[in-house]
């Protein structure tokens, strides 16, 4: 039944092919008469009127001038229109059902027919073993002659299904006289099913039918497996597929239109190989193996650059698809193999195979730079089986390294080039690269901690060689001059931007976590809040160069990348700072916190004057420096606040430390009571200083912010210093208030035409 459902399924695939055959011949038909017919309407128009002959005419006298009217322009013939396509006629469709479809039926009928008799007469033994084989081999020839018969008589349709039912028969008969009787042995089955199938071929390519060369490619490939004795043998295996692969692809040289057979023949090697590499393959035949999968590789691969160098262009969609499986299945192949075992090897055979193709992609451009998908199908495998050789050879950051180096070179040769896949792999191998840097083991965190080096690392060489490479793509990609070029500058440079800032905050961070290990109690507390305040001030410092270098350089990415480093390191010492830790260490002003203030504090000073010189260059920047203003007042405020508080709860902690004192609960109550006190003073003067600054600098919105803190004050001092504090500490709290309010509506009043003349 296996038997029989095997030639089902041969029998339906070639009536498909055969039908699509016939119907491309009638399409091409019907458009090459379509065509004569519109070139005969065209030259039928375009042929001129014959001249009149010249005639003599007597002088007349001129008649009186009378205004001449044109005559109306005859009008142009209309073009005709190209006949409909016309359905098939009743004695088209009686002839393809009568001729050609029961021609297959028969055909496959017959076979059953015969199949059929011959089981019932062998179960009934009315013949004997050999005899039966025999007739096989007779009725299997028989019908050849047949078919050459019928076929010289101009029957070619019926002549080559009687033709393909002969062959069935012999591969029937050559497999039941070894599987079933077992008459012959595995060496003269192998001998007569390869006779049976190179006759297969030669009644093809006699009768041009390619039904029949599908019967044998499927009888050629299927032997092995008929006649298998479970036994590894590899070298007559693959010697038998290199030999029925060399005719098999001699056959499409001859007949470029068999193209099917191409990506049959490459499925039924590789499907044969991987069988066998299934059951039977061990170490000691790695050598042997891979010399006849080189083989199988080169026979397809040879084809192909033949082809390419002859300018073939058939089927070339479906050749090239065929080209690249090649590449694929052999490069999987020889992996597996060799990788198990050598993997120190296999980074060197992908190189080569990779500087293969690359020769190859070199030589077509010289020779047939019109190949474009050749050119473009041999660079991106070279390509490829460039990235897989670094994957092999190297790990994590040192695969990332190398893979950045590599896109920069390809990114440099797709320019040169001008081929746009290259630089476009290019990019796709820098996305990689950058993925596989996020993702390696200890990439946000050393490991292990103990041994880190602050810079001096593999994990910092690969961040910097990766930065360095997009940049550089960066400035390459300033040659495509459309939007795209411009989309990909812009994202490369903010790749590397955020790439760096991301350096430098894992480095700080790795280098504090590297000395908590030796740390504890105040010391590890120490080191924890100095982490924050060395990030702030690393965020800050990073972000100067950038803003400047790209103001001065237009270039975006740069200065959104120094801006959100500065906002980041504000935000962090707005929140961490508050509250310097641990108190006990803490010293009034000459403290690590207060200088950080400063320099963060500073560094926007700086980015106010950059951008307020630049404000015609980009609209935004009037925005931004109103938020960099305001960051700066609240920094500051932030600090003496911070400040203040600390100096008052030092105090408290030592009192808390502090052993034998009766008072202790009064003296921390008076120290709390004067730390609420001092604070809503530093509060008030430090409005009136803004006060005083808006008025004297014309500045609304700093005068704006002073006129909030007042109101924050006053609702300090209103709700929690009165319900809170001691009756002295809310008399001084009240008087300083008032005194403080009192003066700036005195300075509103003395400076208002000032104020308000500098409003309008």
């Amino acid at each position: 039944m296996l038997v029989l459902a095997i030639l089902l399924l041969l029998v339906l695939l070639i009536v498909y092919i055969r039908k699509t055959n016939e119907l491309s011949e009638k399409i091409f038909k019907m458009e090459s008469e379509l065509r004569g017919l519109r070139n005969a309407v065209h030259s039928f128009q375009s042929t001129p009127a014959p001249a009149a002959e010249p005639v003599v005419e007597r002088a007349i006298p001129p008649a009186p001038a009378v205004s001449q009217i044109p005559s109306p322009a005859a009008p142009r013939p209309a073009m005709p229109l190209p006949p409909m396509p016309l359905s098939r006629t009743r004695e088209e469709w009686e002839a393809l059902i009568g001729g050609k479809l029961l021609n297959r039926i028969g055909a496959f009928a017959l076979i059953l027919g015969v199949g059929f008799f011959l089981k019932y007469a062998f179960d009934n033994n009315w013949i004997s073993e050999t005899v039966r084989v025999l007739i096989g081999f007779i009725a299997g020839a028989l019908l050849l002659a047949a078919g050459a018969r019928w076929h010289k008589k101009g029957l070619a349709i019926f002549a080559q299904g009687v033709i393909g039912a002969g062959i069935a028969i012999l591969y029937l008969s050559v497999y039941a006289s070894f599987n079933f009787y077992h008459l012959v042995s595995q060496p003269v089955a192998f001998v007569l099913m390869s006779a049976v199938t190179v006759l297969t071929f030669f009644h093809g390519l006699k009768y041009d039918s390619l039904a029949v060369a599908v019967l044998g490619w499927a009888g050629g490939f299927l032997t092995p497996f008929l006649l298998s004795t479970g036994q590894a043998n590899e070298v007559g295996l693959f010697t038998y597929v290199t030999l029925l692969d060399i005719g098999l692809l001699a056959i499409l040289l001859r007949k470029d239109s068999w193209v099917i057979l191409e990506p049959l023949t490459l499925a039924a090697t590789y499907l044969i190989y991987f069988v066998w590499q299934d059951k039977f393959y061990v170490e000691d035949k790695l050598l042997v193996t891979a010399f006849f999968l080189t083989i199988f590789w080169g026979l397809f691969y040879g084809l192909d650059v033949y082809r390419i160098l002859k300018a073939t262009t058939t089927f070339e969609k479906i050749r090239q698809t065929v080209a690249g499986a090649n590449a694929f299945f052999y490069f999987v192949a020889l992996y597996d193999i060799v990788d198990a075992q050598h993997h120190n090897w296999m980074s060197a055979v992908t190189l080569m195979l990779g500087g293969v193709y690359f020769f190859i992609f070199l030589l077509i451009k010289a020779r047939q730079p019109d190949a474009t998908l050749a050119l473009r199908r041999y660079t991106l495998t070279a390509i490829i089986l460039l990235v897989i050789a670094t994957e092999i050879q190297f790990d994590d950051f040192q695969t990332v390294i190398f893979w950045s180096l590599e896109a920069l070179a390809l990114v440099w040769c797709g320019m040169n080039w001008k081929m746009r896949h290259v630089w476009q792999a290019a990019l796709a191998l820098s996305g990689l690269a950058l993925l596989r840097l996020v993702f390696a083991d200890g990439a946000l965190a050393y490991s292990p901690i103990a041994s880190f080096p602050l810079l001096l690392n593999l994990r910092a060489l690969a961040f910097w060689v990766l930065c360095a490479t997009l940049g550089a793509g960066a400035v390459l990609f300033k040659r495509i001059e459309d939007k795209n070029g411009e989309l990909i500058q812009t994202l490369l440079h903010g790749a590397w931007s955020v790439l760096l800032f991301v350096l430098c905050t894992v480095e700080a961070n790795d280098f504090f976590r590297r000395r908590l290990l030796e740390a504890s109690g105040e010391a590890a507390d120490s080191l924890a809040f100095n982490r924050f305040m060395t990030w702030a001030t690393i965020w800050t410092a990073y972000s100067l160069p950038f803003v400047w270098s790209g103001l001065r350089r237009k270039i975006l990415p740069m200065i959104y990348s120094g801006l959100g480093g500065l906002g980041l390191a504000i935000l962090m010492i707005a929140i961490q700072g508050i509250a310097f830790d641990p108190i006990s260490r803490f010293t009034f002003a000459l403290n690590w916190r207060a200088a950080v203030f400063v320099l963060v504090s500073a560094g926007i000073v700086v980015h106010l004057r950059w951008l307020s010189a630049n404000r015609q260059s980009y609209n935004w920047i009037n925005d931004v420096l109103g938020i960099l203003q305001v960051a700066l007042v609240l920094l500051m405020l932030v600090l003496l606040t911070g400040e203040t508080r600390d100096i008052f709860k030092r105090a408290i902690f030592f009192v808390q430390q502090g052993t034998g004192e009766a008072n202790v609960s009064d003296q921390i109550n008076r120290l709390q009571n004067l730390q609420q006190l001092t604070l809503s003073g530093v509060w008030l003067f430090y409005s009136v200083a803004l006060m005083v600054t808006g008025i004297w600098r014309r500045l609304q919105g700093l005068r704006i912010i002073a006129m909030a803190l007042f109101g924050i004050t006053i609702l300090k001092i209103f709700i929690y210093d009165l319900s809170f504090l001691e009756r002295l500490y809310r008399i001084f709290s009240f008087i300083g208030l008032g005194v403080i309010l009192l003066a700036v509506s005195y300075l509103y009043q003395r400076y208002k035409n000032v104020i308000f003349d500098s409003a309008k």
